[in-house]
């Protein structure tokens, strides 16, 4: 028998009318979704879950190397010196923010519903277009402070 072919843009279409999820193109642009089609499953809203989940998971990991470092990598006690408060705060704004989506996540993890699942990328997706443009502004801050002071090391070092 012939395996019926996975179209993700198909089975998402159907679930985002099911449940008012938002366009395939814009979580792609966000959460890289294409690469749930590699992964054929009758759970696709829990496969998209997951890769938002790798996302998030990345971003709380960086923050918490941010806000609490042990055994960092060097570049990251440059960021530190540098880090102004405003910077500081938004940082464990968006840590917690970021935190609770993952308590979100593991009760997701722990009894499948497909609704929650909706619910749960819809939200998501809310919450991640207030955060994105912070988050940018962050590493933004930190891109240039670092620059700075490596400029100015380099400076001192040879002068």
């Amino acid at each position: 028998m012939d395996k019926e072919e996975f179209n993700l843009e198909e089975k998402y279409d159907e679930l985002k009318q099911k449940y008012s999820l938002p366009e395939l193109q814009k979580l792609s642009e966000d959460f890289d979704i294409e690469k749930t089609q590699e992964k054929e499953s009758p759970f696709l809203l829990r496969e998209i879950r997951r890769t938002i989940n790798e996302k998030i998971g990345a971003y709380i990991h960086l923050f918490e190397t941010l806000i609490n470092p042990t055994s960092p990598p060097m570049f990251v006690f440059s960021l530190l010196r540098n880090i102004n408060s405003d910077d500081k705060e938004s940082i464990k704004e968006i840590y917690k923010t970021l935190s609770k989506t993952q308590i979100e996540i593991m009760k997701l993890d722990t009894i499948y519903k497909e609704e929650s699942e909706a619910k749960f990328i819809n939200e998501t997706f809310k919450i991640w277009q207030t955060l994105k443009s912070k988050i940018y502004k962050i590493i933004e801050n930190l891109e240039s402070s670092y620059e700075e002071d490596d400029t100015i090391k380099n400076k001192s070092y040879f002068d």
